[in-house]
């Protein structure tokens, strides 16, 4: 039996599936210990004839699943989770590469712990140089650290403090702990992760970081994420306004709500401003006035939140005057021209 499946995405990737399939291969857990499920999520390039040929080479530890309508991530990761057999759940994304210790290490930080996801760091790669890091580059010897969520101001802190960011690429979950609290991505929708991960940072009780670097997050500027003037961008309100109608839904507690109020002014306002600034060449004053609009309906009384004082980066700070004053378009070129200077430099 697979212990570990992991579910892949793939949208015209024909030029990198192999790169990602060859590091899923190599893993030195053993590939009989792997489901690989590819879900192709309506290619228009040769990505099906590739993953062919990929099943043919490992046809015990590879699924391939032919989406006939393109879901996107979100809709292509659900289908993969409807096929995955293994006790564990890892996500790879098509034109990334993997450490060959990678799901050994996240295995053996995962149930040494008893946590419900572990986690590791990973690199920001062009795919010019060697395929893999040296264990000095790695960071090997560093030691993992165990979060545990108990009380409601753990959870408060941890939400808040977002130590594991919103990536998925980089964690190892077990299933039932995503199948308990119905943890999913919503389908059709850019910037999913930031869905799926609230709802991991709503019921995690311990989680393992690693400080070894183990994923290659590939530099592709045809990426979904990297690509410039697409409407999906805009996405990024959709998501979170899906989050919030989530967190009610389930019935957020009185003593998380200045938690999950901030994590939404984060994700939704100052991300928000963040992606259209960058993936647009002008940032448009009516998405800014639903960015505005969408936090002055939900959470007039933001100031009084705690968290904005002790967790809000100093550049992130001026956004929030501009929530209680006028702003016109030429205030919104200068945050533009601000963003994409501050993202130059770091």
């Amino acid at each position: 039996m697979h212990e570990i499946s992991i579910i892949i995405p793939c949208h015209n990737v024909e030029n990198y599936i192999d790169r990602c399939f060859e590091s899923l291969k190599a893993q030195t857990i053993g590939l009989d210990k792997l489901q690989l499920i590819f879900v192709d999520d309506a290619s228009t390039d040769g990505t099906r004839d590739k993953l062919s040929q990929i099943e043919a080479q490992a046809p015990s530890s590879v699924c391939v699943i032919l989406l006939p309508q393109n879901m996107r991530q979100g809709g292509a990761r659900n289908v993969g989770l409807e096929y995955a057999t293994g006790t564990y759940i890892g996500f790879v994304d098509s034109d990334d590469w993997v450490e060959p210790d990678m799901y050994e290490c996240l295995l053996n930080a995962i149930t040494e712990t008893g946590s419900d996801f572990a986690f590791c760091r990973h690199v920001r790669d062009t795919g010019k140089e060697n395929l893999y890091l040296s264990a000095s580059e790695k960071d090997a010897t560093s030691p993992a650290r165990i979060l545990t969520i108990q009380t409601p101001r753990e959870r408060s802190d941890f939400i808040a403090a977002n130590p594991v960011g919103c990536n998925v690429w980089d964690k190892l979950f077990r299933k039932d702990f995503l199948l308990d609290n119905e943890i999913f991505f919503p389908p059709h929708l850019a910037y999913e992760d930031i869905f799926f991960s609230s709802l991991v940072y709503l019921y995690a009780n311990k989680a393992c970081m690693l400080e070894q670097k183990l994923y290659h997050y590939f530099v592709n500027e045809n990426s979904t994420v990297l690509s410039k003037n697409n409407d999906y961008h805009k996405n990024i309100i959709t998501i979170n306004e899906l989050k919030w109608e989530s967190y009610q839904q389930r019935g957020i507690p009185e003593a998380l709500r200045s938690a999950i109020e901030f994590d939404f002014i984060v994700t939704f306002y100052f991300t928000g401003i963040k992606i259209l600034c960058l993936r647009f060449d002008s940032f448009q004053y009516d998405d800014f006035m639903q960015l505005k609009k969408g936090i002055l309906e939900r959470i007039p009384d933001f100031r009084s939140n705690p968290y904005l004082k002790t967790n809000t980066p100093d550049f992130y700070k001026p956004l929030l005057t501009l929530l209680e004053h006028p702003v016109t378009q030429e205030d919104l070129t200068q945050i533009q021209n601000a963003f994409l200077t501050y993202h130059k430099m770091n």
